[in-house]
């Protein structure tokens, strides 16, 4: 089994990649090979076995294939640990419905909504194999154009410098794609004086509360598998910046730590001519947390226990 997936991803870009790159793909996804027993264990789950293997994925061992995953700086072993916590969360928490939307059906819609004469809509769905950043990806979508995508995976909190237990890592926040100009415009005419990605992380934090975690680990932006130096004003920005709006804190190592739900500034501290918009920009973010928890509840396998055994998660600041 899992040298018939070395195989399908060792032929599938025959062609579009220089010979070169291909090369370094195939010696880099052969490290399956030094960590077979884990693999096995990988293959053997319903969730990779008959949705995460699919046709159409021609890199089931995404997390050795590439230089990076997740992190700069991760050993093979650190990763293959992070994809098989990933993939056994998603196994043992979810249902068939969820598992077929997620990962086979082009996402599960967490949130939709029609404003201005345009289709919003925020979704979970598969990460590209393209890149390592993260195996699940939160994606905006308006009118059929992706406007910004919050990539995560499901890793044990003492990989990033927190205690142990699952809690999302994200690895991936980018947005605003060459051909979403109109889709963009349509956005910020239905949302003024909002941003793509509190969207997304509002949703994040949905998901996030709905299998009882009050936390989410960001990566730093230098630690960033795609960290470039040359562009090192962009990547703080869209990281450590971000991270730091949310209220996060910034550990030692390669992650920051926000906790749920994310910080937002009182009111009552705002000048009185910006109160009414961000009071509008916080009801959006409300709405999109609200439907993404109770979307992903309905998808919990026993969902009961699930919840007796999850941490509190903490009343939401005041809005």
């Amino acid at each position: 089994m899992i040298f018939a997936h070395l195989a399908k991803h060792w032929t599938a870009r025959r062609g579009q990649l220089p010979v070169s790159s291909r090369l370094v793909s195939v010696l880099r996804s052969a490290r399956v090979l030094l960590h077979w027993r884990e693999h096995a264990a990988l293959c053997q789950l319903d969730v990779v076995r008959n949705y995460v293997a699919a046709p159409g994925n021609d890199d089931l061992f995404h997390h050795l294939s590439h230089r990076h995953y997740l992190a700069r700086g991760l050993t093979a072993r650190q990763r293959v640990q992070c994809v098989l916590s990933h993939y056994r969360f998603e196994e043992t928490s979810f249902n068939a419905a969820y598992k077929q939307a997620v990962y086979a059906g082009g996402g599960l819609a967490l949130w939709q909504m029609e404003a201005g004469g345009s289709q919003f809509l925020i979704r979970l769905e598969m990460a590209s194999r393209m890149n390592a950043e993260g195996d699940l990806t939160i994606a905006l979508v308006a009118d059929g154009k992706v406007l910004h995508r919050l990539s995560f995976s499901w890793v044990d909190g003492a990989l990033a410098g927190l205690a142990p237990g699952l809690v999302p890592f994200v690895a991936r926040n980018q947005g605003r794609w060459t051909d979403s100009g109109e889709a963009f415009e349509a956005f910020e005419n239905a949302f003024p004086n909002n941003s793509p990605s509190f969207f997304c992380f509002a949703a994040m934090q949905g998901v996030a509360q709905a299998v009882g975690m009050d936390q989410v680990a960001g990566v730093k932006c230098t630690a960033h598998p795609a960290y470039d130096p040359l562009d090192a004003k962009h990547f703080a920005n869209a990281y450590d910046g971000f991270w730091k709006i949310l209220g996060g804190v910034e550990l030692p190592g390669d992650t920051w730590l926000i906790s749920l739900p994310f910080y937002l500034k009182p009111l009552a501290d705002m000048p009185s001519k910006h109160r009414k918009r961000a009071a509008q920009r916080r009801d959006h973010w409300r709405a999109i947390e609200t439907s993404a928890k109770s979307t992903l509840q309905r998808h919990l396998l026993h969902a009961r226990a699930h919840h007796e055994h999850a941490a509190p998660v903490r009343e939401a600041a005041e809005v």
